[in-house]
């Protein structure tokens, strides 16, 4: 998945373009991860509104990923699914993985050197 990432970084020509990518890739995963959880639990696009006491064409158009969620909202919806949302800031590259939760071995940079222990 990095060395995909990699390349598509290559192709995009500015820095702006780049953030702009990541953007729509974090919301794209999030939106992925709302939509499972749902298929998971069986629970509708009109059960989550209620939940979230907002209609059901604005849950629609955050699993469309029509609209930026910001993060008070993603919040939201996760509380409604019984799930949280676990912010992480991993090195390029390196989206969070097994190794990367609490307690887990600290994964290793590009540089093949280990971040510095936690104080």
């Amino acid at each position: 998945m990095s060395d995909l990432l990699n390349e598509l970084e290559q192709l995009l020509p500015d820095a702006q373009s780049r953030a702009e990518y990541r953007h729509e890739l974090a919301i794209s995963t999030f939106t992925n991860a709302v939509s499972r959880r749902m298929a998971d639990e069986g629970v509708s696009q009109a059960e989550l509104a209620r939940r979230l006491g907002v209609s059901r064409a604005r849950v629609s158009q955050l699993l469309q990923h029509t609209s930026s969620p910001t993060l008070r909202t993603m919040v939201e919806v996760a509380s409604a699914l019984g799930c949280e949302v676990v912010p992480v800031v991993a090195p390029c590259g390196q989206g969070p993985g097994p190794a990367s939760g609490a307690g887990g071995r600290r994964s290793r940079g590009r540089c093949g050197v280990a971040p510095p222990p936690r104080g």
